[in-house]
C-alpha cells in the first residue's frame, strides 16, 4: 500500500483518517511528494533525523504585525487591549457583522442614529466617537489628526513605536478610547442607559490618570520634557 495515494474510507478508523488528513495537509504546504521527502532528508544531521529540524520545517514562519506594539504590553489595561486587538482584527461582534451571520435585521449605530455601524464608522466615523477622539486628542497633544481607523493605527504603528514613557501613554489613549466607546455601545443596547460623549472623555482620563499615577506611586521618576507637554488637567 503506497502510504501517499491511499484514500480514507468511511469504514477506517478515526485514528487513520486523521493521520491522512495531515498527510494531505503537509503535502499542501510543500507542494507534493517530492518537495516533502526533500525537506525531511534536509532534516538529517549528522546521519541523525532530527525532530526539532521536522518542526522547524513543518511550521509556517510567523508574520510580525505592524501594530502589534500599539496594542500590547506598555501601560494598557488588558481588557482595553483586546477589544482594541479584535477591533483591529475586525472581530468585535459589531452589528454590520451581527447581520451578515443572519442575528440581525437593523444595523443602526446606536450612538449616532444616522449610519450604519461598523467598526470604522464606530472608531472614529460617528459623530459621537469622533468628539471624544478628538477631545483626547487635544488632552494628548496629538500634532497629528484624523478619525479615520485605517490612518490612525498606520500613524500609530509609525510614529509611536518605541519604548518613551509618553509614546507608552498615547498608546494607552487610543485602547481607553476605543473600550469606553464600545463599552458605551453596549450599555445602550444591552441596558438602555447612556452618557453623553464628555461623561465619556472623563471616563477615559480617569482610566488613564489612574494607571499612570499607581505606576508613579510604584517609583519616582524624573521628568523629562517630553512629559511637560501632556496636560494632566
Amino acid at each position: 500500500m503506497d502510504i501517499w495515494q491511499v484514500q480514507s474510507k468511511v469504514t477506517d478508523s478515526w485514528m487513520w483518517r486523521q493521520l491522512l488528513k495531515v498527510r494531505d495537509m503537509v503535502l499542501n504546504r510543500f507542494g507534493g511528494r517530492n518537495n516533502l521527502q526533500s525537506a525531511i532528508e534536509n532534516c538529517h544531521i549528522n546521519g541523525k533525523l532530527r525532530i526539532s529540524a521536522i518542526y522547524n520545517a513543518l511550521t509556517l514562519p510567523a508574520t510580525y504585525a505592524a501594530w502589534s506594539d500599539t496594542i500590547w504590553g506598555g501601560l494598557h489595561y488588558p481588557k482595553h487591549s483586546v477589544i482594541l486587538w479584535l477591533n483591529t482584527l475586525s472581530r468585535l461582534l459589531t452589528k454590520d457583522r451581527l447581520c451578515k451571520m443572519g442575528i440581525l435585521n437593523e444595523n443602526q449605530c446606536i450612538l449616532c442614529s444616522a449610519q450604519q455601524e461598523t467598526s470604522k464608522h464606530m472608531f472614529f466615523e460617528c459623530q459621537f466617537s469622533a468628539h471624544i477622539w478628538n477631545e483626547i486628542m487635544e488632552w494628548s497633544d496629538y500634532s497629528w489628526r484624523s478619525c479615520n481607523w485605517d490612518q490612525i493605527i498606520s500613524w500609530y504603528s509609525t510614529n509611536l513605536k518605541g519604548k518613551g514613557y509618553m509614546k507608552k501613554i498615547k498608546r494607552m489613549t487610543l485602547s481607553a478610547t476605543v473600550y469606553w466607546i464600545w463599552k458605551e455601545r453596549n450599555l445602550r443596547i444591552f441596558q438602555g442607559r447612556m452618557h453623553t460623549s464628555d461623561q465619556l472623555v472623563r471616563e477615559i482620563k480617569t482610566s488613564i490618570l489612574s494607571k499612570v499615577l499607581k505606576r508613579e506611586n510604584a517609583y519616582i521618576r524624573p521628568v523629562s520634557e517630553g512629559d511637560k507637554n501632556f496636560n494632566f488637567i
